[in-house]
């Protein structure tokens, strides 16, 4: 007959991991990413951006810490959202050389369409423009 060693119960139950801020990382990084892309919303992209990257540093300094279980998707989200950020960032930059060269062409074009009395000449006022911008 061979005998078995008692099996110890842990007095305590072991705690949960905290894996919150790994989730909000990516969840948040992700978001950034998809708002980069479209133009109206870049400027919250680059907040998210840099919220989610945050957040994932953060997470995978619980997960290496044995706190948190979810080391992947806080770094997931770290790179989502230095993608979001870095796209946003790059993307405005983008827009705002592009209205400041074209600064006087837009002025022309406003004032004309502000002197255009019906649809034809408004059209030619959108003509004119084109015009200018394809040069």
């Amino acid at each position: 007959m061979s005998q078995t060693a008692p099996v110890e119960v842990p007095s305590q139950p072991l705690p949960r991991p905290r894996n919150g801020v790994g989730t909000s990382a990516l969840v948040i990084g992700v978001l950034a990413l998809v708002l980069a892309v479209l133009i109206a919303f870049a400027p919250l992209a680059v907040i998210l951006g840099a919220v989610a990257v945050g957040l994932g540093i953060a997470g995978i300094a619980r997960a290496n810490r044995g706190v948190a279980s979810n080391r992947g998707q806080a770094v997931a989200g770290l790179v989502t959202g230095a993608i979001g950020l870095v796209l946003s960032i790059a993307l405005l930059v983008t827009v705002g050389v592009y209205l400041n060269r074209h600064s006087t062409e837009l002025r022309d074009f406003r004032d004309c369409v502000n002197q255009a009395n019906t649809a034809a000449a408004r059209g030619s006022c959108a003509d004119q423009l084109s015009n200018q911008l394809n040069y």
